[in-house]
């Protein structure tokens, strides 16, 4: 997929919100406010962040924002692209286009994903992302207000692996 570039961030805000207004709805199903995405923006373009557009055949269909957590910018915090273009191996293109970039400064790159996210796990494990580095565990108040997808054990330890339950 040659005809796919990441476009760094030049202060193309109005591209820039819908966008990340876009990527709320479809992740999390938030209808975010101008204000909110500003703010998302100003964090994402900060001093330890860098933004890219993705770019296919000449048109802007998601971005990537790139994280520090100390060292180099060398987190992959986010990635999104809209709906229509997803499934048809934009998302893996763009993810060796930012190990390109990342591997000229640092040894690693790190990606997060939710336990949920098997979608997203199953490709970072294609890509190579065989290394647990970090883990996060999260202690829900009022445990019916989620669903158990599955439950896996890590350290001997069972864990469960919740969403929020359909409203």
């Amino acid at each position: 997929m040659a005809d796919i570039l990441l476009q760094e961030y030049r202060n193309e805000k109005s591209q820039a919100l819908s966008l990340i207004k876009s990527f709320w709805l479809s992740h999390n199903g938030i209808k975010q406010s101008d204000e909110a995405a500003l703010e998302d923006l100003h964090h994402w373009t900060q001093e330890g962040h860098q933004l890219y557009f993705i770019v296919y055949h000449q048109e802007l269909i998601g971005f990537v924002h790139l994280g520090s957590r100390g060292a180099g910018i060398d987190w992959l915090e986010d990635i999104f692209v809209l709906p229509i273009y997803q499934n048809k191996g934009i998302g893996t293109r763009v993810i060796v286009l930012v190990e390109e970039i990342v591997r000229t400064y640092s040894e690693s790159l790190y990606i997060e994903a939710a336990a949920r996210n098997e979608k997203a796990i199953r490709l970072y494990r294609k890509l190579g992302y065989e290394c647990l580095n970090t883990i996060s565990v999260r202690k829900d108040f009022d445990k019916c207000k989620f669903d158990v997808v599955r439950k896996e054990v890590l350290y001997n330890s069972e864990f469960e692996i919740r969403k929020l339950k359909n409203k």
